[in-house]
């Protein structure tokens, strides 16, 4: 904010990015308290009516700060002289869609363009970027210690193996268990964070053992117990609960895997008096609920805030004085280069949400994996030490920092048309690059199918690309788009090429 106020003092405008919308209105609350209304807004949850007459705004200059998610880069403020990234690892900064882009990319150039400051700040920077500050190519600024008389909070990791062999069989360990109701005791609040939404995350048959599926993608079904259906979190497709296995009509289902709707029932059952709020997609749906539901547990209408990402994420309440962490490490086993980097970061950045007031904070994280060399970093928040051991696996993967990642996808509604796409498209790729661009260093990977081979109907394909950015590579994937775009044969296929992506589809 300091340097917020210098800017203004020179007569230039703010941008202010958050990585989610529900942190906006905390940010906005504070911004309009010390600015009033030179303070704009920008996210995806406002109508095209306010985004609209924020963007007039900013535009005609009645606001010379803005602050939003992603999009806020894109805000026309006067005379730029400051752009901020909080969180600014976070991969919601990416879009995945048309156009395809990164907002830490963008405020770099915009930046450059308008020669003025941009301030990246994060507890847990993404590789790239703490590996450009090591390098001197970015200016590091480190702060040892929390704000005020703040301490960081003490961690327990809980090896739920022990917890299951002495017979409990609930998705909370009795250690958590026994700080929640210490908690609701003495009047405190608590975050829980389960990364899974739904009540059930697959339903298998006990007799054939198939598992229930999209029939439009290649994913299990998820059980929400709300509207008693199975739904797809890719394309919306959902059917009635069945009472019966749909391959050999037994009547045998099992229903597992936990998400953030029976963590909620549990929690009630086990506290029947407890406030809790559940904080996910599905309970966010409509328009302002992240801002109503936020204000009623910071104003303590609540005791107890379980959900997903969302929870862990640059919240400021100073009444939590605990954080409970379920099933940590099924966020370790992802099928993409960061996943140990995205554990690391959500688990460091949940512990912080505890002790943030006067009052002492602890945070227990459950784990089936406690000897995880990630899981013990994360509890000790341990940074640097994270960072020293993963850049060895990027610079020997050769994977971001040491270089770029372009994923080209082909998708289509017949799976032979998309392979045959990607196998053409690659032979393009090998003969015109040794042709034509002999001096780019690349690696191609593939083609393959995609992690999740069938989407919303479509087949998908991929080949991996690592090689340096630069205006000949650019200049390469534009005339194989445009060639494979022009040929009839792969007129039912749809590629597309992704430079740096946060996931590898």
């Amino acid at each position: 904010m300091r340097l917020i106020d210098k800017a203004n003092e020179d007569g230039r405008g703010v941008i202010c990015m958050v990585p989610e919308i529900s942190l906006t209105p905390q940010l906005l609350s504070k911004f309009s308290a010390r600015y009033g209304n030179r303070v704009a807004v920008f996210h995806s949850g406002l109508s095209l009516s306010k985004r609209l007459e924020q963007w007039k705004r900013v535009k005609n200059g009645e606001a010379n700060i803005a602050v939003g998610t992603r999009s806020a880069i894109f805000a026309p403020v006067q005379r730029l002289g400051l752009i901020v990234m909080d969180e600014e690892q976070e991969y919601s900064y990416k879009s995945g869609a048309n156009p395809r882009f990164h907002a830490r990319e963008l405020a770099k150039l915009r930046a450059v363009y308008n020669n003025c400051l941009l301030l990246l700040s994060s507890a847990t920077p993404s590789l790239e970027s703490y590996y450009n500050a090591s390098r001197g190519r970015y200016s590091l600024y480190s702060l040892t210690k929390r704000y005020g008389s703040a301490r960081l909070p003490h961690v327990v990791t809980v090896d739920m193996n022990l917890d299951r062999s002495q017979g409990n069989t609930s998705d909370y360990s009795s250690v958590l268990l026994d700080a929640v109701d210490d908690n609701l005791r003495h009047g405190q609040q608590a975050i829980i964070l389960l990364n899974r939404r739904g009540h059930n995350t697959f339903v298998a048959c006990r007799v054939c053992g198939d598992v229930i599926s999209c029939p439009n993608c290649s994913i299990s079904l998820t059980y929400h117990s709300a509207n008693n259906r199975l739904m797809c979190h890719y394309c919306g497709y959902s059917i009635p609960a069945p009472r019966e296995c749909p391959s050999c009509h037994s009547d045998r289902l099992r229903y597992s895997g936990a998400g953030t709707q029976k963590a909620e029932q549990e929690l009630y059952e086990i506290f029947p008096s407890a406030r809790i709020l559940r904080l996910d997609t599905d309970s966010t749906m409509r328009r302002y609920s992240y801002e109503r539901k936020l204000k009623a547990f910071r104003d303590g209408e609540y005791d107890i805030m379980l959900g997903t990402q969302m929870v862990a994420k640059g919240l400021d309440f100073e009444n939590v004085t605990l954080v409970g962490v379920l099933s940590a490490d099924a966020m370790l086993h992802g099928n993409d280069f960061r996943s140990y980097e995205r554990t690391f970061s959500l688990l460091t950045q949940v512990v912080g949400r505890s002790g943030r007031g006067g009052l002492e904070g602890r945070a227990i994280i459950q784990t089936y994996e406690p000897e995880n060399p990630i899981i013990d970093l994360a509890a000790r928040q341990d940074y640097g030490e994270f960072y020293d051991s993963e850049i060895v696996i990027r610079r020997s993967m050769l994977y971001p920092p040491f270089s770029d990642v372009c994923v080209v996808v082909f998708t289509s509604q017949n799976r032979t048309a998309a392979y045959n796409a990607s196998v053409y498209f690659s032979s393009q790729l090998t003969a015109t690059a040794s042709r034509d661009y002999p001096g780019i260093p690349m690696r191609v990977l593939g083609p393959s199918p995609a992690a999740i081979a069938r989407v919303s109907g479509k087949y998908r394909y991929r080949l991996i690309i690592k090689f340096k950015n630069g205006k000949g590579f650019r200049e390469l994937m534009s005339r194989l788009l445009t060639d494979i775009g022009k040929n009839r044969a792969y007129s039912d296929v749809n590629v597309y090429a992704d430079i740096d992506p946060d996931t590898i589809p």
